[in-house]
């Protein structure tokens, strides 16, 4: 199955949605935002995205952790980009993972999109705490 899009964005802050949305369209990343992580397992029901960042607060029902979990148990080479404003640190990610403490520029999170989806595939855990994260 190919890449239906470059970006699957999952936040629920709509303005935080639209505002990743347009920086990652004006890199060039064909992206399709979703409010929840119900709505991106639909979108992921019809084909894989490039790479999936997804907040890890999503407000009621599955977290962008359960997200991560139930989409790479049926797609385990699916890179994600986990973000968050409330957490310093993700435990036992792995090479097509990553972590990013908001705010983060633009850069950054192109860089990490990169890193991922250049990976090997060559599964290692990885731990990223805050002070691993650059910051820009």
């Amino acid at each position: 199955m190919g890449d239906i899009v470059d970006v699957l964005l999952v936040e629920d802050d709509a303005l935080i949605r639209e505002v990743l949305g347009d920086a990652l369209q004006s890199a060039g990343l064909d992206t399709v935002g979703s409010a929840s992580a119900e709505a991106a397992l639909e979108v992921l029901s019809e084909g894989t995205p490039g790479v999936v960042i997804t907040d890890i607060n999503l407000g009621g029902g599955m977290d962008g952790l359960a997200l991560g979990r139930a989409a790479r148990a049926r797609f385990p080479d699916l890179p994600f980009v986990y973000i968050s404003g409330r957490y310093g640190e993700v435990r036992g990610l792995d090479g097509l993972e990553r972590f990013l403490t908001k705010p983060f520029s633009t850069s950054v999170l192109l860089r990490a999109i990169n890193e991922v989806r250049t990976h090997n595939g060559h599964h290692e855990t990885k731990t990223l705490s805050l002070a691993d994260l650059p910051r820009e």
